[in-house]
């Protein structure tokens, strides 16, 4: 058996298993949609198509207030026992975050996009927070689950996660300054993160260290394995071997420093959810009463 097979095999054992789900951007999509059909509503409401209080504009608010008031169905759905049973709360948080996006952006469209009453401007301005409130919350939760809508992570996961990628220096046996550079950034970023506490500035600039990192590993990664390759003017087989080779071994390096990087700032993470939790709920208060007072000043005057 060549070394290079060997080495092969060695990774397919024991490459880490790819704990991030694939990506999805179906999410992203949705908000480039949302945003593109605001900024197209910004323009035709110039022309004054309709009003707030004809049929059109008034029924635009009618659905988007619903959609707001769903909102209340999964906070609820979490914490009142008989209701625990109503489906699964992944699929209730996921039209939880969809209609917190398309709710406000149906109530901008009911606006007109102007404010022309001080009450509707304290419902609007509470409905915005809320909402940017909301796509901040959905940020600080992908951090600290596994996935968008999956089970909660723990600090002892993902350093056990970390632990079972030890092998590093068996599947970099062939480079060992590649190696030692991984497992000196993983020591160097908890040291950064000891106890838990990490830097306001180590903490914002953590993940473009770990890109940049990335990049320039798997650019020395290429240097070692194809160095040989080229010299020996390898056939078409065996360099196809070796592309293979080659990105199974890049992606253990972007997994591994994407954990190490998880790692640091988890800690940091769970307190900005906490912390936002104590914002966002209020706020959630704030835009129920505001919204009611709107709603009965508009029918009564």
């Amino acid at each position: 058996m060549t070394t290079q097979t060997a080495t092969r095999n060695l990774v397919e054992k024991r490459r880490p298993k790819h704990r991030h789900p694939p990506k999805d951007y179906g999410w992203t999509l949705y908000l480039i949609v949302i945003t593109v059909l605001m900024a197209a509503g910004s323009i035709i409401s110039q022309d004054e198509i309709y009003k707030p209080g004809d049929a059109v504009g008034y029924n635009i608010g009618l659905v988007g207030g619903i959609m707001m008031l769903t909102l209340l169905i999964y906070p609820i759905r979490k914490r009142i026992g008989f209701m625990r049973n109503w489906g699964l709360l992944p699929k209730w948080f996921k039209w939880h975050m969809a209609f917190g996006v398309l709710g406000p952006a149906l109530i901008v469209f009911h606006s007109t996009f102007t404010l022309r009453s001080v009450n509707a401007g304290v419902a609007m301005a509470c409905m915005l927070l809320v909402s940017g409130s909301g796509i901040f919350g959905r940020f600080f939760y992908t951090k600290i689950h596994n996935g968008l809508y999956g089970r909660n992570l723990s600090f002892q996961q993902l350093q056990d996660e970390l632990d079972g990628s030890k092998d590093v220096k068996s599947v970099f046996s062939f480079a060992p300054e590649l190696q030692q550079k991984l497992v000196d950034f993983r020591s160097y970023a908890m040291n950064l993160s000891k106890g838990g506490r990490i830097s306001v500035w180590n903490f914002l600039t953590m993940g473009f260290r770990v890109q940049w990192f990335t990049r320039t590993l798997i650019i020395e990664l290429e240097d070692a394995m194809y160095a040989n390759a080229n010299a020996m003017q390898w056939n078409d087989a065996q360099m196809k071997r070796l592309d293979e080779l080659f990105y199974q071994n890049a992606q253990f390096i972007r997994n591994y420093l994407t954990t190490v990087r998880d790692l640091a700032q988890f800690s940091t993470y769970e307190k900005l959810f906490s912390l936002w939790h104590i914002f966002h709920v209020p706020l959630v208060y704030m835009l129920v009463f505001s919204s009611i007072w709107h709603v009965i000043s508009v029918h009564k005057y």
